[in-house]
């Protein structure tokens, strides 16, 4: 049961920022199973793309991730290339501050 509750969880805290940012950029494909499908699309890309390079730094992974996630957002939720930057870079500030939410709830400040 407490499986099934923690991936409730996590697919919830992962997804749902995913969505939020689409929604807010106008993206034309915003459902749950949509933004899931483009998260695990964009693990993937991002997967193979880092085992041909080996040894890349924080900061430029970071540079590479955006751009990666950028393609498999707009390939899943039917937006531009450029809103798919905003999209991935908006998701990222959510999902932060959504951590730090949760954090502060568990953490009793």
């Amino acid at each position: 049961m407490e499986l099934i509750l923690f991936v409730i969880i996590m697919v919830a805290v992962l997804v749902l920022p995913l969505k939020m940012a689409a929604a807010m950029m106008g993206a034309r494909n915003t459902g749950v199973f949509y933004c899931l499908f483009a998260l695990l699309l964009a693990l993937i890309v991002q997967r193979i793309v880092g085992g041909m390079l080996p040894g890349v730094s924080d900061s430029a992974g970071i540079l590479l991730t955006i751009p990666l996630a950028a393609i498999a957002y707009m390939l899943v939720l039917g937006t531009g290339f450029l809103k798919a930057i905003i999209i991935a870079i908006l998701q990222g500030i959510i999902t932060f501050l959504a951590m730090l939410l949760f954090a502060g709830m568990f953490a009793n400040i």
